[in-house]
C-alpha cells in the first residue's frame, strides 16, 4: 500500500506490516517518518539492527529469516539505509525473496533517498509495496515553507503569524533542518504560546544560536579563524552532528551545481535565480567569492569528503566526525592543510 507520512502512525496502531519503505529528498522528514516506525516497534520490544548499503555491500549478510533473539525481544527490526535509491541486482533479488516469504516477527524498515518514478515500477519496489507500505516524502517548496513552519509551530503549542514564518523561511533558505531547529528554539522561548516579532528577529540574527547556518556563512566568507571555534561550540552544546552535517551537505551540493553551471558559461545571476530556492540577495556576494575559491573538480571532491563525514557520524569509520567536519569546513573556506586532507581520507584512527 501507499501511505502519506501523516497516515503512518494510525496504520502502525492497527497492524505491523513486514516492510516499510520511506524515501524522499527531504532528510529531516524522511528521518521523522522513520522515527514513527521505530517508535511503534519499540513498544513491541523489537531488537533493532541497522545496515548501511554503500559501495560493494554484501546483501547476504542481512539475516532475513528470524534467528535467535535476545530474551527481552519479541520482534526484530531490520533497518536498511539505501542512500542511492536503488538496491542493485543482488539487493533487488533478496528483497523480492523476502517479499515472497516474509520472516515471522520481523519488520524491515528501508530508508532511502529519492526513488525515481521509473525505479518505482521495478519488481522489487512493487513487491515490497504489495506486502508492506511505501511512504514517499515530497519536498517542501519555498512557497510552502512559511505554512510548513506555522504548522510545525502549532504542533508545539506555539502560534506564529505570517510575518514571523516568512522571516524564518527567508533566513533558512529552504533548509528544513534549520527551520525545525528555529521553531523548536522559539517554542522554548515563547510566553504562553505567543512569540513576539522582536524575539524572532533577535533569534535569527544570532549566528551563535542559529547553529549550522552561522557556520555556513563563515565558510562562504572565508572566516577561517571562526570556524574551529564554532564547530567546537556546537559540539560542546550537544548539537547533533547530523543536523550540522545536513546543513553543510545541502549547501555544498548547491555550490557544486552552481560551479558546474558556471563552468558551462552560464551567467552567475542566472544561476543564482535558477536555484530552488533562489540564492538570497544578501548572500550572493559571499557565495560568489566561495564559488571562485575552488575549481569545479574540487567541489566534486568535496562531495566525496562529505560521504566520509556521514559514514563517521553513523559509526562506519573509526574517526571523530566532528574532526572530519572541521577539516572539511576549513578546506571549503580556503585553507590548505595536510592534516585536513589526511583526516578526511580516513588516515587517522
Amino acid at each position: 500500500m501507499r501511505l502519506k507520512s501523516e497516515q503512518l502512525a494510525q496504520q502502525l496502531q492497527q497492524q505491523l506490516l513486514p516492510v516499510y519503505l520511506i524515501h524522499g529528498d527531504e532528510p529531516l522528514l524522511v528521518e521523522e517518518a522513520a522515527d514513527v516506525v521505530r517508535s511503534a516497534l519499540r513498544q513491541h520490544q523489537a531488537e533493532r539492527q541497522v545496515w548501511h548499503v554503500e559501495g560493494r555491500f554484501d546483501w547476504t549478510q542481512i539475516p532475513w529469516q528470524a534467528q535467535s533473539m535476545s530474551l527481552f525481544a519479541s520482534r526484530r527490526l531490520l533497518e536498511i539505509r539505501l542512500p542511492s535509491g536503488s538496491p542493485g541486482k543482488e539487493g533487488s533479488e533478496l528483497l523480492r525473496n523476502f517479499a515472497s516469504q516474509p520472516a515471522e516477527d520481523t519488520t524491515v524498515l528501508i530508508i532511502s533517498g529519492k526513488i525515481a518514478p521509473a525505479q518505482q515500477k521495478a519488481k522489487w519496489y512493487s513487491e515490497l509495496e504489495r506486502i508492506g507500505a511505501t511512504v514517499m516524502i515530497w519536498p517542501v517548496t519555498l512557497d510552502r515553507l512559511p505554512a510548513w513552519i506555522r504548522q510545525r509551530a502549532a504542533q508545539r503549542g506555539v502560534s506564529f503569524n505570517a510575518d514571523i514564518s516568512a522571516v524564518i523561511a527567508e533566513r533558512v533558505e529552504g533548509n528544513l533542518f534549520a527551520a525545525a531547529q528555529e521553531v523548536d528554539k522559539l517554542a522554548l522561548l515563547a510566553d504562553n504560546g505567543h512569540v513576539e516579532d522582536q524575539m524572532v528577529l533577535a533569534s535569527v540574527a544570532d549566528n551563535a544560536r542559529f547553529e549550522a547556518f552561522g557556520l555556513m556563512d563563515q565558510i562562504y566568507a572565508g572566516q577561517i579563524d571562526r570556524i574551529p571555534r564554532t564547530i567546537r561550540t556546537l559540539q560542546a552544546e550537544g548539537v547533533e552532528i547530523l543536523s550540522v552535517f545536513s546543513a553543510v551537505s545541502w549547501s555544498v551540493q548547491r555550490c557544486v551545481d552552481m560551479a558546474l553551471q558556471l563552468q558551462q558559461g552560464r551567467p552567475l545571476q542566472q544561476i543564482f535565480a535558477s536555484q530552488k530556492p533562489p540564492v538570497w540577495e544578501k548572500s550572493q556576494a559571499m557565495i560568489r567569492r566561495a564559488l571562485m575559491r575552488h575549481q569545479p573538480q574540487q567541489w566534486l571532491m568535496f562531495l566525496q569528503q562529505l560521504s566520509l563525514v556521514d559514514q563517521a557520524a553513523k559509526g562506519g569509520l573509526s574517526v571523530s566526525p566532528w574532526q572530519l567536519l572541521e577539516a572539511l569546513c576549513l578546506q571549503l573556506a580556503g585553507v590548505q592543510l595536510n592534516t585536513a586532507t589526511a583526516e578526511i581520507r580516513g588516515d587517522f584512527h
